[in-house]
């Protein structure tokens, strides 16, 4: 008793008309008539009474009626969930993220993803790029937005997910708070908020080599482990605080973000996941962004 047979008998048994139901199975009515015969020698059991007239259910054929609407009703509903499933319109996407990538784009992103995809579960975990890593060659996330600076990620699909630029924060009553640009040059002696050189020593060393070759010296008057940390305090005035230029929309009182014309590499951050690992739900947010060569905030 296969499917095809259920949809034929459902046609007839719901018109109980042998004519219209051929007409609406787009199919002449005598390979009908055979297929509804074979499925009455297959069952053992007259499901239909006919005439010349009328055709009537018998008590087998209307039992076989309500069997035959929830057989196919439940085919149907696990056809859309299996296609649902392969599409990525639904199941559980567990992304690791850095404070940089919820800063900026990722935020925006998630929102988008989910008012498009209802049906899929977002676990969010923000750690760092090392953990990130970790996690996804252990299978407990399934992409992870990082720094890759630093790392090794040769054995991890890698695509760029997005680069910004390097403003400074600078106290509000700073004499280069008016200005609409900044050299190296004019960081001379000023005191500077940094990150520590442990944290990513190839920035902060690109930091100290743009000072350098310009001639100015770097001083760091205070070491901040995070940019927030950093532009809270450029706002106390203890000096001036290099950023991600997003961290300008957070709108802090008491800084002006400027742009800094010095050679420091933008930042830039990853979409990283196993190159073998399936999954739709993914692949699926990946192709909601732009990554084709990564976005790059305008100036």
């Amino acid at each position: 008793m296969d499917t095809r047979k259920l949809r034929y008998f459902v046609a007839v048994a719901e018109r109980l008309n042998f004519r219209r139901a051929a007409e609406a199975l787009h199919m002449t009515q005598p390979p009908l008539s055979q297929q509804i015969a074979a499925l009455e020698e297959e069952l053992e059991t007259v499901l239909l009474v006919r005439d010349r007239r009328t055709v009537r259910l018998t008590p087998a054929g209307e039992c076989l009626l309500e069997e035959a609407r929830r057989i196919l009703a439940n085919l149907e509903i696990a056809r859309q969930r299996v296609k649902d499933v392969g599409a990525g319109r639904t199941g559980r996407l567990r992304i690791g993220f850095v404070g940089p990538a919820i800063d900026g784009p990722l935020s925006a992103d998630i929102r988008n993803f989910r008012r498009k995809h209802e049906n899929v579960a977002l676990e969010l975990h923000e750690l760092p790029t090392a953990a990130q890593l970790d996690s996804l060659r252990s299978g407990d996330l399934d992409l992870g937005m990082v720094r890759l600076v630093g790392h090794d990620a040769s054995d991890l699909r890698c695509e760029v997910y997005h680069r910004e630029r390097y403003v400074l924060a600078v106290p509000g009553d700073h004499p280069l708070a008016g200005r609409q640009s900044v050299t190296p040059a004019d960081l001379d002696g000023e005191p500077m908020i940094l990150f520590a050189r442990r944290q990513n020593p190839i920035l902060y060393d690109a930091w100290a080599a743009s000072l350098a070759d310009s001639g100015a010296r770097l001083f760091v008057a205070q070491e901040a482990a995070t940019k927030h940390t950093a532009v809270a305090l450029a706002a106390a005035g203890h000096g001036i605080a290099p950023v991600p230029e997003s961290t300008a929309d957070t709108g802090r009182r008491g800084v002006r973000f400027i742009r800094f014309d010095g050679n420091i590499p933008p930042l830039e951050l990853h979409a990283v996941y196993p190159p073998k690992s399936i999954s739709p739900v993914r692949d699926a947010f990946l192709r909601s962004l732009d990554t084709d060569s990564g976005r790059e905030k305008s100036a």
